[in-house]
């Protein structure tokens, strides 16, 4: 039963953090982290030294402080609306332009009086959120609508199409968001009252419950919770005192959040004790120094807290636990406060613990309420550790929906060059950009079969393009970005995927031999420094296929890069051999680990001629020392031709179509002894 319910969690869990607003999410506030470092840098400057207070000449200090978390609400909308109008391809300077121009015309964040623009941050803070989801989702809709395009002729730079068409979507983005905003507002005030009328008459521990829970839900969501908070309640709300007249800023900075919203020294101390955690520990390792002084921004977002369904009940609940008995402890008697001044939120804890109650057992609760925090903590992190995607594979599903973008950028650029003489070329390149944009990339697996014992043993890694209906089709698009040298951004992806797809079979304890395709341009100029980087780690387990005009255009700086791969144990094919460029002299040069005899070499049964090539082909590679695949096996007949060359190694339809690796990962685990 528990076992039913926490892969249930985990499915819904994995396909929370896939979600795109999610994902644009992370990306966004992960973009902010150094904003949210210097900021609560010069907070805690400001603060410690006090160094406003000491004179007119440094109050330029406090009001770059007051003016940096003004601003947060403003720049986190144009971080989170620029991520999610990349990842929902629409334009990524229109969309948050757009956004920015609904939220202020609507909250009233900024306005302006005497012709000066002020900042209001007590309005619109919520809606930092909520604005760039609306309006960037809506303008996505809205730009496929055909009826709303102004100008269709490819005449005209794509560039520029994109953005006069986005006319009459940008009206009606604006339009709709002036009309609901009252509603929406008006019902949220409502709301807001009541909520806060209930809040005024709740004991201590109850307005202690209720700010743990809001500024922790905030947080959550990825709103700077303790400034909201602030902000949003009124003062009898958010200043009160807890037990014998010790003030909630003490109670919460000493007792509760131990490093920080969270209780971010449990996350740390939780992440170094989980064997293997490597990207938790290195989050860790950065937000040490600032945990010191109680500043948990790194944790948070970076970790991440924010929109992670597997951290919000240690999130929620080791704080409630600290608050619980730490209250207890002090309505109990056990615990005194004597401070007479204020200590600092930033003061480190065992020293703020003992400035205020000057008392080893202020002390000794904390270190208690550590402990207790790290153990819940430890397997909620485990769990996520054993179940998250990594961050390479959550970089990478985002990077799968770019590659359209990213040639769509350098094809802008050279329409503007080459626009009389390359009509044609550009209307191809845009068929094809526009089906990147409209569908997502992914990597296939084609199994590799010994015909001796019919195991698995291995496979070769096809790109494929995934339509928004399901329908899976072939790279039919390479030639022309070939044409248009942009099949770096496609070998990128490949690599980039292919990496985080080893590291899932490896997840589950499997090793397979997995091949893959490059472009011998970007191998040769400087492309395989990026393949040694990403497959050095999987010795013997990656093989590189390359074309025979790679050795027949620059024979020596192949063979160089070749044994480059090898050094780095990644093994190197030729690929699609017998398929224009043969030459039998260049097989006693090569210094390549496999041949793969092309399909088109297979004879069919009235050409006796050609199978006896077929054979005497397949004994000459393998008396020259390489190993031999026979590609393009599908029919009974073919694999009679193949089993008489005494070839073990064969792909084809005939034995297994290219499948996602979710399939191929299946398929191994039926026959394990295949890997």
């Amino acid at each position: 039963m528990a076992t039913s319910i926490l892969n249930q969690f985990n499915r819904i869990a994995v396909k929370i953090s896939a979600n795109t607003t999610i994902l644009s999410l992370r990306e966004g506030y992960i973009a902010l982290i150094p904003f949210f470092i210097v900021a609560s840098l010069i907070t805690l400057l400001n603060q410690w030294l006090d160094i406003a207070a000491k004179g007119f000449e440094h109050q330029y200090l406090n009001d770059f402080n007051q003016l940096v978390w003004g601003l947060f609400p403003l720049l986190s909308l144009i971080s989170f609306s620029y991520h999610l109008a990349k990842n929902l391809k629409v334009h990524t300077i229109a969309a948050p332009i757009l956004v920015v121009s609904c939220f202020t015309a609507t909250t009233g964040y900024m306005y302006i009086d005497n012709n000066m623009i002020h900042i209001d941050q007590t309005q619109g803070v919520l809606y930092s959120l909520f604005m760039p989801i609306f309006c960037s989702h809506l303008l996505s809709y809205l730009v496929q609508v055909k009826w709303l395009r102004i100008v269709n002729v490819s005449s005209i730079s794509l560039f520029l199409r994109k953005h006069i068409n986005l006319i009459f979507p940008y009206l009606a983005v604006t339009a709709t968001t002036l009309f609901l905003y009252p509603f929406v507002d008006n019902s949220a005030k409502w709301l807001f009252s009541h909520l806060l009328a209930f809040q005024v008459e709740l004991t201590d521990f109850g307005k202690v419950f209720v700010q743990l829970l809001s500024t922790h839900l905030f947080w959550f969501f990825g709103v700077h919770g303790d400034n909201t908070y602030h902000i949003l309640a009124p003062t009898e709300v958010a200043n009160y005192v807890v037990g014998e007249g010790v003030a909630n800023y003490h109670f919460f900075s000493a007792f509760v959040l131990l490093g920080g919203t969270g209780c971010v020294w449990a996350i740390i101390i939780a992440s170094f004790l989980i064997k293997g955690a490597k990207h938790e520990q290195h989050i860790a390792k950065i937000s040490l120094p600032l945990a010191v002084f109680n500043i948990s921004e790194v944790m948070i977002y970076a970790l991440p807290i924010v929109f992670n369904p597997y951290i919000i009940i240690p999130f929620l609940l080791a704080p409630m636990i600290n608050a619980l008995l730490s209250y207890y402890a002090i309505s109990s008697g056990l615990l005194a406060f004597t401070a007479e001044q204020t200590v600092p939120w930033f003061t480190p804890i065992f020293l703020n613990a003992w400035l205020l109650t000057e008392s080893y057992f202020g002390v000794l609760l904390q270190v208690l309420l550590v402990a207790l925090n790290v153990a819940i903590y430890y397997p909620f992190l485990k769990i996520y550790r054993r179940h998250s995607m990594s961050g390479k594979a959550l970089d990478m599903l985002m990077k799968r929906y770019s590659a359209g973008r990213e040639i769509e950028d350098k094809a802008e650029s050279m329409f503007a060059i080459h626009h009389s003489e390359q009509q044609l070329e550009h209307h191809c390149l845009k068929e094809v950009t526009d089906a990147l944009n409209q569908g997502s990339l992914t990597l296939y697996y084609q199994p590799k079969m010994d015909l001796k014992t019919g195991n698995v043993i291995g496979f070769e890694a096809l790109l494929r393009l995934k339509r928004p209906d399901g329908s899976v089709e072939g790279p039919w698009f390479l030639e022309t970005l070939a044409k248009h040298k942009l099949l770096d951004v496609i070998d990128n992806f490949v690599i980039d995927q292919l990496e985080v797809d080893l590291d899932k079979f490896a997840l589950v304890g499997l090793k397979p031999k997995v091949s893959f395709n490059i472009s011998p341009d970007n191998l040769l100029n400087g492309g395989y420094k990026r393949v040694v980087k990403a497959f050095s780690r999987f010795e013997d387990q990656v093989e590189v296929e390359l074309l025979e005009s790679s050795y027949i255009e620059d024979f020596a700086a192949t063979i160089e890069v070749v044994n480059l791969l090898k050094r780095s144990h990644i093994c190197c094919a030729m690929d699609d051999f017998g398929t224009g460029y043969s030459c039998l002299s260049v097989l006693s040069k090569l210094n390549i680990d496999t041949i793969k005899l092309d399909r088109s070499l297979l004879p069919d049964a009235s050409n006796s001629k050609s199978e006896t090539l077929y054979r005497h082909l397949a004994q000459l590679c393998t008396q020259l020392g390489f190993n031999t695949v026979a590609e393009g096996v599908e029919t009974e007949a073919d694999e009679m031709v193949v089993k008489a060359a005494n070839i073990n190694c064969v792909q084809g339809f005939l034995y297994h179509k290219a499948m996602p690796i979710e399939a191929a990962i299946k398929l191994l685990e039926r026959s394990p002894e295949a890997v």
